[in-house]
């Protein structure tokens, strides 16, 4: 007989509708900016010599994703962490359990899972990012209102300060880890290249490369290109900024019923749509549209139109899906068992598009234009649905989901319903 203080998963009836389709539609568009990396689309113009098929179709449906995704299912994904990070703290207190060492062993094992991830498959990976900053959320669960939303408010701003740092003071801090990425690559004897009179990592070469064993050596180097990245535009601050929002919308979800307060979620949305879509069009002009600024100007005006108009577009999204759901549109019920298995979905992206793109799977990085990549990934996508639809008719979670959980709770938790 279970223990009543014993801390279990959450149970399929409790679980909140609105947060798995939510969940399921980040998961969608995150892939569809991940996708770009693994296609070759960030590196391979349309006149470069492996380029197969372009359609005219692909300039503007790369501006429409670039103004209104980039940036911004991540954000969703963020905002569902702190959610979901306060519901486990009703859950686990509620049992008279502590949580923080039970939360600590559940980030211990994200991180364990994402380092994987981001050093052996993919470099875009985002689970050690959310794993590291969520031993500091510990801190914040018992936070106030005020605490959470003006401390949000201040790190939200902060990728614009860390920018105007490093420009001013000469400080590129984030250098390391790119030196740290072309060392691995030169140890290895892998490929580089030199941009601005610096030795670099090439990623052309990596996506082309024929031998598995030089994938990984080179996913090494690459995982400090990405944690370099993540320092240079100050993600951390971002990130962690929105995981406050997330814990201050679960305490609302969870004792002010803030899903149904229609009015509060008509403003959100009204909001977000007022400020994000100007910042949006903007920040795509000066990336599709001008080439007379100067890089420091051009770089500056990037950092100001993506901190402030990512976030507020992204809780209006959110916001108009919750609005949605109180209709019972019945399209997005397509979306919750991605939303269910959205660990295991996310991490079997990296390696369907890895087969499908890189040189030693089907070798078809740099060949199409943006239009046929979204084809692909909503055709990748249509399938992980069915797949999911079909897995959760015969086991309670996803694959990861059940291994994440049973090294989280280290119960003998079962698989098949």
């Amino acid at each position: 007989m279970e223990n009543k203080n014993t801390v279990v998963p959450i149970k399929s009836n409790e679980r909140i509708a609105y947060l798995d389709i939510l969940r399921g539609i980040a998961i969608l568009f995150i892939f569809t900016a991940n996708i770009q990396f693994f296609s070759g689309h960030w590196f391979f113009t349309p006149d470069s010599a492996v380029r197969e098929i372009n359609w005219q179709s692909d300039t503007i449906l790369d501006f429409i994703v670039y103004v209104l995704v980039d940036g911004k299912f991540y954000s969703i994904f963020s905002l569902l962490f702190g959610i979901g990070c306060f519901i486990q703290y009703q859950n686990t207190t509620s049992k008279g359990k502590a949580f923080a060492p039970f939360f600590r062993k559940r980030m211990f094992w994200l991180l364990v899972f994402g380092l994987v991830h981001l050093f052996l498959i993919w470099p875009g990976d985002i689970l050690a990012l959310y794993a590291f900053l969520g031993f500091f959320l510990i801190g914040f669960v018992k936070a106030s209102d005020k605490t959470l939303l003006i401390t949000a408010g201040v790190l939200l701003l902060l990728p614009i300060a860390n920018w105007a740092f490093m420009q001013f003071s000469g400080i590129f801090y984030p250098g390391f880890a790119f030196n740290t990425s072309t060392a691995i690559y030169q140890y290895f004897g892998m490929p580089v290249i030199e941009s601005n009179g610096q030795l670099m990592t090439d990623i052309p070469a990596f996506l082309q490369n024929k031998n598995l064993a030089d994938f990984f050596k080179m996913n090494l180097g690459n995982g400090f290109t990405r944690i370099g990245m993540l320092l240079e535009e100050g993600r951390l601050f971002k990130v962690f900024g929105v995981f406050l929002l997330g814990l201050w919308a679960g305490k609302k979800i969870i004792h002010h019923n803030l899903l149904n307060n229609i009015s509060f979620l008509k403003k959100v949305l009204i909001t977000g749509l007022a400020i994000g879509l100007p910042f949006n069009l903007l920040r795509g002009y000066l990336a599709f549209y001008t080439e007379s600024l100067g890089d420091t100007l051009n770089y500056f005006l990037h950092v100001v139109t993506y901190t402030l108009g990512t976030v507020p577009l992204a809780l209006g999204y959110a916001a108009g899906i919750a609005l949605l759901c109180k209709k019972h549109v019945i399209f997005l019920k397509l979306f919750t068992p991605i939303g269910k298995t959205a660990l295991t979905c996310y991490l079997s992206q990296s390696i369907i598009a890895i087969l499908l793109f890189y040189g030693f799977g089907f070798n078809l990085t740099g060949k199409y234009g943006f239009t046929i990549i979204m084809i692909i990934a909503f055709c990748i996508f249509a399938g992980q649905v069915i797949i999911s639809k079909i897995w959760l008719q015969y086991y309670k979670f996803g694959p990861m989901e059940w291994l994440w959980r049973k090294l989280t709770y280290g119960s003998n938790l079962k698989l098949r319903k």
